[in-house]
């Protein structure tokens, strides 16, 4: 993907629903949501970005969308359901990503694991709105939505570890703890990567692809990957 394609969302104002209704529109796993519930899905993730899904009410969402508490009700079950399908659709899109980066490298360890980084911190870049929404609001979901969503977030980070530990154990990553640090350095480079929605800034900051370039340098080196002369 092209780095103007990568910032075509640049044009409106940071946190505008419109951000999220771009994202939104073409999502397969969203596909079965109506126009409508799309459209209270982006009011609803622009208010939560600004204000925190626990300082949102049903009553300002519905103000912001001009529906009645009824008529929300049609499409999400509660606030915590719609809040929910944020954050799953938020992790739902970044698998897909990393999948289908992995699909297209090489089999190798250290390409896998430049692909799975590439594509980790890309998806924190193209909509930071979105990705920082759902970093900081998946804390307040229910008891079985959080569960659900940490197991999904321990998946992402066994996929990194795994392939730490295999470059470890096979040579091509030196890791400071040789293969019992894999998990450390796999959590250091989620957090490293995923920190970037926080202050990305399209208009000031480099392009993304050259972004992900450096964070990718990073990774390899904190994996202790042999650097090119």
């Amino acid at each position: 993907m092209s780095s103007s394609a990568l910032n075509s969302w640049v044009d409106v104002s940071r946190g505008d629903p419109q951000v999220f209704e771009r994202e939104f529109a073409s999502a397969p796993d969203l596909a079965h949501l109506s126009f409508a519930a799309r459209r209270v899905l982006a009011t609803s993730a622009s208010l939560f970005y600004r204000s925190g899904a626990v300082a949102t009410s049903i009553r300002d969402i519905t103000g912001a969308c001009g529906l009645t508490p009824g008529a929300l009700y049609k499409h999400f079950a509660s606030k915590d359901d719609l809040l929910n399908v944020l954050v799953q659709h938020g992790h739902e899109s970044l698998e897909r990503r990393i999948a289908a980066a992995r699909a297209e490298a090489a089999a190798d360890v250290v390409a896998q694991t430049d692909a799975f980084v590439r594509a980790y911190v890309t998806g924190h870049l193209v909509n930071p709105e979105l990705a920082q929404t759902v970093r900081r609001e998946y804390l307040h979901l229910s008891a079985p939505h959080y569960e659900s969503t940490v197991s999904r977030r321990r998946r992402l980070r066994h996929q990194l570890t795994d392939l730490l530990r295999e470059g470890a154990e096979s040579g091509a990553f030196h890791l400071l703890d040789g293969a019992d640090g894999a998990q450390p350095v796999a959590v250091m480079t989620l957090d490293m990567c995923s920190r970037t929605s926080e202050w990305y800034d399209p208009q000031r900051a480099e392009p993304i692809p050259e972004l992900a370039d450096r964070y990718v340098r990073a990774a390899l080196r904190l994996a202790g990957a042999p650097t090119s002369p």
